[in-house]
């Protein structure tokens, strides 16, 4: 028989299992913030800033021009990255005493910036330590200068601003790693909720008899706790080998014991026929 489920009754549900949905959330947060401390490294970013001019300044500056040193930005994109200017960073870098500089390491720590439009352009780089940020940049931003020059002659390229090291980290985000964690968990506690109860093949309610499985109710045992099923098995056991209860008849005989337990009156009657030995 096909099931259906309402939107109240996955909320009820939820808001029943609302104990487990925080906690997970809770172990998310928890193990999104010690990743975050202790398993990811601290990125820290230094950039040099770099503007194209014309070389002459005393020609005059017109949209054609512009537009020319709009392009180069393009090529000096390229240039920037190019294994001529990163090997040389690299030399350079390793006689100012920065040790185990590989190109590739170069490459991926380097990128370039550029706003739309603008002649100002961004030599950026990031690493794992904020004085070896700033020392990349500017030796790229130097060996770059020097090879650009080759290039053209209509044009030069100026420092705008050098870079410095910035000891705030750029990554990773301790907020948005958190915030990351926090869903992750509500979305596993949640799953874990729905799960459970659809698992969950056991008679809960006469409704989930009735309405669910369309059978009729034949009957209802009340609830009874482990402590008053406790007092109960005694005194059965306790009846059993009473000597009172055996006696030596053919006929069928009644024995009705009465006792309380917390209040609660329960009657055992037990019914036994004994066949002559």
């Amino acid at each position: 028989m096909e099931e259906t489920v309402s939107l109240d009754e996955i909320f009820q549900l939820l808001k029943k299992k609302w104990a487990l949905i925080v906690s997970m959330m809770i172990l998310g947060i928890i193990t999104s913030t010690a990743i975050t401390l202790f398993l990811m490294t601290p990125k820290y970013s230094s950039e040099t800033q770099l503007i194209v001019q014309t070389k002459n300044a005393d020609a005059n500056i017109n949209t054609d021009k512009i537009n020319s040193n709009l392009l180069l930005i393009n090529t000096y994109k390229d240039l920037i990255k190019s294994p001529s200017v990163i090997e040389k960073a690299k030399d350079k870098l390793e006689k100012s005493g920065m040790a185990n500089i590989t190109e590739d390491y170069l490459t991926s720590a380097v990128s370039v910036e550029q706003n739309q439009n603008s002649q100002l352009f961004s030599i950026k780089a990031v690493t794992n330590d904020p004085t070896e940020s700033a020392a990349v940049a500017n030796t790229v931003s130097e060996v770059f200068q020097e090879e650009a020059v080759k290039m053209t002659e209509t044009s030069k390229i100026s420092v705008a601003s050098k870079a410095t090291p910035n000891n705030k980290a750029v990554s990773p985000n301790k907020k948005v790693n958190i915030a990351i964690g926090a869903v992750l968990g509500l979305i596993v506690g949640v799953m874990f909720a729905l799960l459970g109860e659809l698992l969950n093949r056991t008679v809960r309610s006469e409704e989930f008899v009735t309405d669910t499985l369309g059978l009729p109710i034949l009957g209802v045992l009340p609830l009874v706790a482990e402590r008053e099923m406790s007092e109960i098995r005694k005194l059965q056991k306790n009846a059993l080998v009473n000597e009172d209860l055996f006696l030596d008849v053919s006929n069928v005989y009644e024995n009705s014991l009465h006792t309380e337990i917390d209040g609660l009156d329960l009657d055992l009657r037990m019914t036994e026929q004994l066949e002559e030995r």
